[in-house]
């Protein structure tokens, strides 16, 4: 069977994970860890956070096969890296918060960005602001800015014609970063320089036509 024959969702996951030997209990094992190591994260810089975690999960991961390049764990590891490096910079976010913004990324399902239209990490985008801001369905002109910068998100995500959850992740998080530094919320930074460290295990890299390739 052809991978990109299959349009309905549960079956392609099964499908995808099966092919790479892989089960739901392979990315079970893993999450709860990833999830203490974003909360005992102490820089102010988010991007830093990312490679830690990408790091650690490929260190940690228990099969004899790479960790996979796409994973779910994005959806929850953007809110998670955004809402730790606030903290960390003095804002007033708390673990619990954070631990509520990973709650949510992990509810959203793998393979949005194909079979739902939005991805992950914009998703997860949204979700860091929401939290930040504090605010719910009830609020106006905050709950539509965020929509705003969620789509620009998507728009700048949607230029690349293959998927990519680390690309995906770094645009997110990078317009997250740019998006409060221009409301004078800068004691959160981005210091380290943004590029690709996967492209040599991710069949589907565009190499030179992505923003981040080293080349």
């Amino acid at each position: 069977m052809d991978a990109k024959s299959i349009y309905f969702a549960d079956e392609f996951r099964s499908f995808m994970k099966s092919a790479q030997g892989l089960t739901d209990d392979d990315f079970k094992k893993i999450m709860p860890d990833i999830k203490v190591k974003i909360l005992n994260s102490n820089d102010k810089d988010p991007i830093k956070i990312f490679y830690s975690i990408m790091d650690f999960i490929s260190q940690n991961w228990h099969k004899q096969t790479p960790a996979p390049v796409h994973a779910d764990w994005h959806h929850f590891i953007v809110p998670g890296v955004l809402l730790a490096a606030l903290r960390n910079a003095g804002y007033e976010v708390t673990d619990k918060d954070i631990e509520e913004g990973m709650q949510r990324g992990e509810k959203f399902f793998g393979g949005s960005c194909g079979f739902a239209g939005t991805c992950g990490g914009a998703y997860g985008a949204g979700i860091a602001l929401s939290i930040f801001y504090k605010i719910n369905p009830l609020y106006d002109e905050k709950r539509s800015e965020i929509m705003e910068i969620v789509s620009d998100i998507l728009k700048q995500i949607s230029k690349y014609k293959r998927r990519c959850c680390k690309r995906s992740s770094l645009i997110a998080v990078k317009k997250v970063i740019d998006y409060l530094n221009n409301k004078n919320i800068d004691k959160i930074q981005i210091v380290e320089h943004i590029r690709c460290k996967w492209c040599q295990i991710n069949k589907m890299c565009l190499g030179k036509d992505c923003v981040f390739n080293m080349q």
